[in-house]
């Protein structure tokens, strides 16, 4: 791993095994970055992420590695603030591309960053950023995972409106994982992520395209009736 990001990304790497370093090192460095196995020397590195994401705010990019195949154990992590899960085994060349994909989105090198926007839905206005939907009194929290889909999908826009992202950038962004190596999960993925997304907000807020014959080719968007708000 160090290997790999040093030489290939280009990255100055601190390593440990211990879970117990981990906050002295992020200290110590300054590091934008947490690789984290779920199973380090004294104990399960899960617990640290919620701690550190409230601890560090966005400054710190949080990724898990896990080889465990419960169903979706990605979910808990990413509601609790890790900002991707990638599943061993993976080719080096997915991590890389996620972690490239994440940082150029926060320089504005890819779409249009997400970072401050707010979007009017059903009434209410969600904060993208914070993941905060108010409507009247009324305030919701929307989960890791949810706001990870609306934070890709709030960027994907130009002069015309939103913008349509392909289903294998989804999953790259979301899950730091390659789409062909296993499209019907993946697929099924995005399939939960958007009906519990709906049933938070109560009102579908993603547009779905399908092309093609065959093996169909799906890209995601916001619907029309979700506005951006101006600054």
């Amino acid at each position: 791993m160090v290997q790999l990001l040093e030489g290939a990304g280009d990255y100055q790497v601190w390593a440990t095994r211990w879970m117990a370093e981990i906050e002295s090192l992020l200290s110590e460095t300054n590091a934008g970055w947490l690789i984290l196995d779920l199973n380090l020397e004294d104990g399960n590195s899960a617990e640290l992420v919620p701690i550190l994401r409230k601890r560090y705010g966005r400054e710190l990019f949080i990724l898990v590695l896990s080889g465990y195949f419960e169903d979706y154990p990605e979910y808990d992590l990413l509601s609790t603030g890790a900002d991707f899960y990638l599943r061993k085994p993976y080719r080096p060349k997915a991590l890389l591309q996620q972690m490239e994909s994440l940082k150029a989105r926060m320089e504005g090198k890819e779409l249009v960053n997400a970072g401050n926007v707010r979007l009017r839905i059903a009434g209410g206005v969600l904060d993208v950023e914070r993941g905060i939907y108010r409507k009247g009194r009324e305030e919701i929290t929307i989960p890791g995972i949810q706001t990870k889909l609306v934070q890709l999908l709030a960027s994907a826009r130009d002069e015309g409106g939103w913008q349509y992202v392909d289903r294998p950038q989804v999953i790259m962004y979301m899950w730091g994982e390659d789409f062909d190596q296993d499209p019907v999960a993946t697929t099924e993925r995005i399939k939960k992520v958007r009906a519990r997304l709906r049933k938070t907000l109560g009102v579908e807020i993603v547009d779905v395209k399908i092309e093609g014959m065959g093996r169909r080719r799906a890209s995601y968007k916001l619907t029309s009736d979700v506005k951006l708000i101006e600054e």
